[in-house]
């Protein structure tokens, strides 16, 4: 049951008492006392108050009193965001000091109970290796994520927000002015700064929304188009609507990060995109259409299934197949730099041991290096898609498994590994083949592999070259110009 739902239900038993229901309506009225007291945190009023650069300050009020708090302290990958919560306290009802004590790194724990909490959040210094993922406010601009500046088990808020003079904000999220309703704050991410241009349509059905902060060299309207148009090409692909729509930030990249000029997070129906305003971008619009061939995918995988487990390999690697599947259909990049991009991936496969399985590898992808689940699950995803096309006759691609998906085939909290492998080897012709790579360990060798197919991948040299054989019998003629090749 709703929290929300649950808080109406015993309104409306009020009125039946009030009625002549008396008898069952009180009995019923204290199952939804006890309810509510269960969920002490149903629709607490937070205000979040930017006063210096890089720190924001945060006060709490929850309807039922509260001994003890915990925030995240770790997010892909990322260790000890909880150590940014600073001057950590709270009072009861009357007003007076409820006694916090800090018990660990993100863990408070009160004498008395609160119904009032305030903090402070360090937010100054984004590292380069999280600087998606985690709030921060740099110069113009800031992302505030709920879920690294609230208690974890806030669930349904009312926010409201305090900033500089001259500073908006914007999320996804309903809102008015600087007052929003926030039913996930796990989920919710808010844009601040001094300026943002907006642009918000929908593209076949489906709300669509960018918001830019900055000065860029493309127009507002170019990067509202191209995403618009990979919007177009997902719906088409899984046959899904999403209900949250796309809403897309763009921000400049508040720090360096080596040679990396963007980063993005894709986080329930937003999708942030931070870009190094020096980049050098020959086509920025191209660039664009790039990035969110493979970020807007996410809003439906995994953001749009409601599967368990780790099966990053799918939602990561197959994803990166499909994004480069998508910008070639596109026009966004030609078939020579799909060939190149397969040739560079399979050298970064080369370049180290693959001693784990997939599944193995996406278990572990926070705790070791995980480049295994992006470039082996890409060529997984390469090579299942030559292989259903060759057996069906074209009849049938690695798109349709998108389709059946989302076509409620696969049960919801079901293990993401077992649903989605038995349904890329329904197809009697796949005979095990995802299973084969996914769950084993088994090596790589496209070499031998690809002539098969029309391809030839020579990777004798510094790169390795995936070309097309000179001499393509008619099978796989038909089966490379479906794939997008036009000789």
């Amino acid at each position: 049951m709703k929290n929300g739902f649950s808080l109406r239900l015993c309104l409306t038993l009020c009125v039946f008492a009030r009625n002549g229901f008396s008898r069952f309506s009180c009995a019923l009225i204290l199952l939804c006392i006890a309810f509510v007291d269960a969920y002490p945190n149903v629709h607490s009023q937070v205000t979040i108050t930017v006063q210096t650069p890089g720190e924001v300050r945060i006060e709490a009020n929850t309807p039922t009193p509260i001994r003890s708090w915990s925030f995240r302290n770790a997010y892909a990958g990322i260790l000890g965001i909880a150590e940014r919560i600073e001057d950590f306290r709270a009072t009861t009802s009357s007003e007076q000091d409820a006694a916090v004590r800090k018990i660990a790194t993100g863990e408070f724990r009160s004498e008395l109970p609160a119904n009032k909490i305030s903090y402070r959040v360090n937010v100054s210094k984004p590292d380069p290796a999280n600087v998606s993922h985690v709030s921060w406010i740099a110069g113009d601009y800031g992302l505030l994520m709920l879920a690294d500046l609230l208690p974890q088990d806030f669930a349904s808020i009312s926010l409201r927000f305090e900033l500089p003079g001259g500073w908006g904000v914007t999320s996804s999220n309903s809102g008015d002015a600087n007052l929003y309703q926030v039913a996930a704050p796990e989920k919710a991410i808010f844009f601040i700064g001094r300026s943002f241009s907006r642009v918000s349509e929908a593209v076949d059905e489906v709300p669509v929304t960018t918001v830019i902060g900055g000065n860029w060299p493309f127009k507002e309207r170019d990067a509202f188009t191209s995403a618009a148009n990979v919007m177009k090409s997902y719906v088409k692909l899984t046959g899904f609507k999403l209900p949250g729509g796309a809403f897309i930030m763009i921000a400049p990249l508040p720090v360096r990060v080596g040679d990396t000029k963007w980063r993005a997070e894709t986080r329930g129906s937003t999708v942030v995109l931070l870009i190094d305003p020096a980049a050098n971008f020959r086509n920025w619009v191209g660039q664009l259409g790039v990035i969110f061939t493979h970020e807007l995918l996410h809003l439906w995988v995994p953001n749009g299934l409601e599967l368990e487990g780790d099966y990053d390999w799918f939602f990561e690697g197959f994803t990166l197949y499909t994004a480069l599947q998508t910008a070639l259909k596109l026009n966004i990049i030609n078939f020579k730099e799909y060939l190149d991009t397969l040739a560079r991936v399979y050298d970064s496969y080369l370049s180290y041991a693959d001693d784990v399985s997939l599944i193995e590898a996406s278990e572990r992808r926070w705790t070791t290096p995980g480049w295994l689940v992006y470039d082996k699950g890409m060529l997984v995803a390469f090579l299942y898609d030559l292989k259903i096309r060759k057996e069906s006759g074209g009849a049938t691609t690695l798109a349709d498994r998108y389709r059946e998906l989302f076509g409620r085939r696969v049960a919801a909290n079901t293990s993401g590994n077992e649903a989605i492998i038995a349904l890329l080897d329904s197809p009697p012709a796949m005979n095990g083949f995802a299973r084969e790579h996914v769950e084993t360990r088994a090596k790589l060798e496209l070499e031998q592999i690809l002539p098969s197919y029309g391809l030839t991948l020579d990777s004798s040299g510094k790169q390795s070259e995936l070309r097309v054989n000179q001499d393509l019998n008619a099978e796989q003629k038909k089966l490379l110009r479906a794939l997008g090749y036009r000789k």
